[in-house]
């Protein structure tokens, strides 16, 4: 049995589809399971020891994954292009969701419907695992991330720093949403409350620099302790770094959803995450929702849209640190 996966971006939404092969080794433990994907995911899947081959998207790979004449080829994105893509695999039977955007379901054999795919009160992981529905046993066997357990990290310094055996906080105060964003005097506020009991790591993209460079022209390094790490850690030395924290709090990113799969998976460290414009019903912690600080009440709560339009911004700004800080005291 061979199956194509084609999940081409973000980092976030990959780790979020990753339980599908899961569920695919523990029916198939023989089948042969590739992956599609952009360049921003290839470093992590490359890591996870249950897929077979990973395929970078471009003309060559487009012809080899041809010539695999695949059984199923499973398209989570579900935008035009992917399904294109998946057409153009050639595999006996495409798969993908009923009513995807940009007509994408034109090109499936088999349409899976689920509704809404953006409701809110439907975790993406549960959503995602609906396509593989007719293909594995319906036992209530535990969902895995398949996150492996990094020995060694490659990057010096996150080695010195996890020898440490002072508790670690992980933070991920960045995302690719304004609307999501966590006001930057309440980092501090933050960061200030935490570091008498934890050494601060900070994490994020190299992209995101100057926005977290805001925030360390602030902190006073001689009363706190932290660890700048924002652009410096490859994957792996990342997975490394949370395996070997305590704590993760971030907005809803690739980071947060990392460090969920990781807590999934083996239990630690605690996750909380800041939601407003997006719902951690869908998105949130996975296995740790309840870990996820979110104004329910607010009418105009999970908008997704990626500028507040009301102006206000109120869904995220009224998540005091005071908050979180309670959060952290509860879990830790």
């Amino acid at each position: 049995m061979k199956f194509l996966i084609v999940r081409l971006s973000s980092l976030g939404d990959i780790i979020h589809s990753l339980p599908i092969v899961c569920k695919l080794r523990q029916k198939y433990p023989d089948a042969q399971i590739d992956w599609l994907v952009r360049e921003k995911g290839f470093e992590l899947l490359n890591l996870i020891n249950e897929i077979d081959n990973v395929y970078l998207l471009n003309l060559k790979n487009i012809f080899l994954i041809q010539k695999q004449k695949y059984d199923h080829v499973i398209d989570v994105q579900g935008l035009f292009k992917s399904a294109f893509i998946s057409k153009s695999s050639f595999g006996k039977e495409i798969i993908g969701f009923k009513n995807a955007r940009e007509f994408a379901d034109v090109f499936y054999d088999k349409k899976i419907d689920v509704g809404n795919l953006f409701e809110t009160d439907k975790h993406v992981v549960n959503l995602n695992l609906r396509l593989i529905d007719d293909l594995i046993d319906n036992e209530n066997k535990k969902i895995n991330f398949l996150i492996p357990k990094i020995t060694e990290p490659d990057n010096a310094d996150v080695l010195q720093i996890t020898n440490d055996t002072s508790k670690k906080v992980i933070l991920f105060p960045s995302t690719t949403w304004e609307s999501k964003l966590w006001r930057m005097d309440y980092w501090f506020e933050l960061i200030n409350k935490i570091s008498k009991d934890f050494q601060v790591c900070l994490c994020a993209s190299k992209s995101d620099l100057k926005f977290i460079q805001l925030l360390i022209d602030k902190l006073d390094f001689n009363k706190i302790s932290y660890a700048n790490f924002v652009g410096k850690t490859k994957i792996k030395d990342l997975i490394y770094l949370i395996q070997n924290s305590d704590l993760v709090i971030g907005l809803d990113s690739a980071g947060l959803h990392l460090a969920s799969a990781i807590k999934n998976d083996y239990s630690l460290p605690e996750v909380i995450g800041i939601y407003g414009p997006t719902s951690p019903c869908r998105s949130g912690p996975y296995g740790s929702v309840k870990n996820a600080l979110y104004l329910s009440e607010m009418k105009c709560i999970a908008c997704r849209k990626k500028r507040c339009l009301l102006g206000h911004h109120k869904c995220m700004e009224d998540i005091l640190p005071s908050i979180v800080f309670q959060l952290i005291n509860d879990l830790c």
